[in-house]
């Protein structure tokens, strides 16, 4: 028989920094909540538990670069074979990056980053990707979340800020520049400071990114819509 789901608050764990030992004590209840050994166990089992958390979560990550790469059809030139191979996993992709700043493999990397895993993924299984790896997790720990009406407007449970934190990761990791860079082509979701370029006050919404084919030219940065994706 299955144990009932253990409870846990939206901000069981912090998601940006260590879980300190005060942070970990919101989760003490009972009357030894106050006792200061009791709170270093919680800390120690909170941190044990983020750490599964994230396992899963960078596991599921891969394999959702994985998919993303395949069904755009994203290659990078292999040295060794002197072929053009399907990119398989996070530094494939990278590779093409490095190699490739072209505007089809620009439309490959917004998909990837800012579409598939929201828009395709509520089509097929009706939640995001970070909400379909959440329920994952929490299916896994057997965890159910309480006092959700006490989430802040716009704040985010500790499993999809941890998500969000190695999304970021993996992308930052996939578009920094190198030595090897064979273009100038660049492509975010931040809108450029640039001045008198875009409105100063504009309030970008979810499909929308900006790309450019020369990164050093501040003047030919573009807004576009993943609608036109």
């Amino acid at each position: 028989m299955t144990p009932p789901p253990v409870e846990w608050r939206w901000d069981r764990f912090n998601a940006r920094k260590v879980t300190t030992v005060a942070w970990a004590s919101r989760n003490c209840v009972g009357k030894d909540g106050n006792d200061i050994s009791e709170q270093q166990k919680m800390q120690k089992q909170v941190m044990g538990e983020q750490k599964y958390a994230d396992n899963i979560i960078v596991s599921e990550l891969h394999e959702f670069f994985r998919v993303a790469a395949t069904i755009t059809g994203m290659t990078y030139h292999c040295k060794q074979t002197q072929h053009n191979l399907a990119c398989m996993n996070v530094r494939d992709i990278r590779l093409s990056w490095l190699q490739d700043g072209s505007v089809d493999n620009l439309q490959r990397l917004v998909w990837m980053f800012y579409y598939y895993g929201i828009e395709i993924y509520k089509i097929g299984r009706s939640v995001t990707h970070c909400e379909w790896v959440e329920g994952k997790v929490l299916a896994s720990l057997n965890v159910t979340y309480v006092h959700l009406a006490d989430l802040p407007l716009g704040q985010r449970t500790c499993v999809q800020q941890l998500y969000s934190r190695r999304l970021n990761d993996l992308r930052a990791n996939i578009m920094r520049r190198g030595p090897t860079m064979q273009h100038r082509s660049m492509v975010k979701k931040e809108q450029p400071k640039v001045p008198g370029l875009f409105k100063k006050n504009f309030k970008r919404g979810k499909s929308t990114f900006f790309f450019t084919l020369n990164e050093q030219d501040a003047n030919q940065w573009k807004k576009v819509s993943s609608d036109d994706v």
